[in-house]
């Protein structure tokens, strides 16, 4: 516990708790059954019943626990972002935009790609305050690593999501997963310039202060668009020529297509940030769709 009505488990994600005057809210639910089964172990030992599900944004290890507990506690109202609630009461769309919008190979329809689907209740603002269970919360909204992406703050305490990543998760994935690269590093400015009392991050340990791993994030990806943009000035490039290159850089090695969809999906994130900032363009030829550095 941060306080003596906040708190989080800890783990691979974590999980916001918040106790409101009948019971517990939660903040993403993790990625399975076995997860869920660990918090609901919690909410018994705390006599919490579970009474609402804030979904910060729709990716498979933030939302699949709900199925197990929505069993348990029917009576509990989850709550998401709009666009982000279609993907957790269809699931599929999720392996489907990795596979570029195909029917998914049969290897993306493991747990970490494809939850159980959940149902959601109410949409969230896109920003702004909101009332659960007598507490009132503040909708942040950080887009970039998912579209709609929103963080949520209780009595000063910011439960961030995946706005910004832990430093050991940042050095275990080496490409970081995002949607959009120019609106990341937007969403993290923001949370630079907050002044909360604590940090809940959806990967990393809760901190106080989170000036230096937001730089740390901030000079990750900045890093990343000046590498593949490095790249582009070399040479024009095919998506796949790209991505080889830049794996080859940052000492990756894709030996599945889980993970091939993930960080192919993630170049095209930084992508398209820099062509938002006019930084690269594309041309055809040959049948091939080439990238390069703008002149």
């Amino acid at each position: 516990m941060i306080k003596p009505h906040i708190g989080y488990f800890p783990g691979s994600v974590n999980i916001g708790l918040l106790l409101g005057d009948t019971g517990a809210i939660l903040i993403d639910s993790g990625l399975d059954t076995q997860t869920a089964k660990k918090i609901r172990k919690g909410l018994d030992e705390l006599a919490q019943p579970l009474r609402a599900i804030i979904q910060t944004h729709s990716h498979a290890d933030h939302f699949g626990g709900n199925a197990h507990l929505l069993t348990v506690f029917p009576e509990a109202v989850v709550y998401a972002p709009p666009l982000e609630e279609a993907v957790i009461r269809y699931p599929i769309l999720e392996p489907v935009y990795l596979n570029m919008g195909a029917v998914p190979f049969e290897e993306l329809t493991n747990k970490f790609l494809l939850a159980e689907a959940s149902r959601v209740d109410r949409l969230l603002p896109a920003s702004g305050e909101i009332e659960i269970d007598g507490l009132k919360l503040d909708v942040l909204p950080l887009p970039g690593h998912s579209w709609q992406q929103v963080g949520i703050v209780c009595d000063n305490i910011c439960f961030a999501a995946d706005g910004y990543f832990g430093a050991d998760t940042l050095e275990k994935h080496k490409l970081p997963f995002l949607v959009d690269a120019h609106e990341t590093l937007l969403s993290l400015d923001k949370l630079l310039k907050t002044h909360y009392e604590g940090y809940v991050p959806g990967h990393g340990p809760f901190e106080r202060s989170i000036e230096q791993t937001v730089m740390k994030n901030i000079r990750w990806h900045r890093r990343i668009l000046e590498k593949i943009e490095e790249m582009l000035a070399e040479e024009e490039c095919t998506l796949e020529h790209l991505l080889a290159r830049l794996c080859g850089e940052l000492q990756i090695s894709i030996g599945n297509m889980t993970s091939y969809v993930l960080y192919r999906t993630a170049l095209m994130g930084y992508l398209a940030g820099l062509l938002r900032e006019e930084r690269i363009c594309y041309r055809f030829d040959a049948n091939r769709l080439l990238w390069r550095k703008r002149t």
